[in-house]
């Protein structure tokens, strides 16, 4: 599995943990920035990895239109 938010940047790195909230992968740097997040209280009905966004892709990969 790879880091959710890395991947949206095109970038492929290796996930080391879910979000808690939406089970995004994090690798290690976007896991520190999402636990900081609730640790500071900033818990929110949802995260901000957006992974609905996803869907816009098929599973073959193909773009709906």
């Amino acid at each position: 599995m790879h880091c959710y938010p890395c991947a949206e940047q095109g970038v492929n790195q290796p996930a080391v943990a879910l979000c808690r909230s939406c089970s995004a992968g994090l690798c290690l740097e976007h896991l520190r920035e999402t636990a900081d997040m609730f640790a500071a209280g900033h818990i929110l009905e949802s995260c901000h990895h957006d992974t609905w966004g996803a869907s816009k892709t098929g599973r073959t990969g193909a773009v709906d239109r």
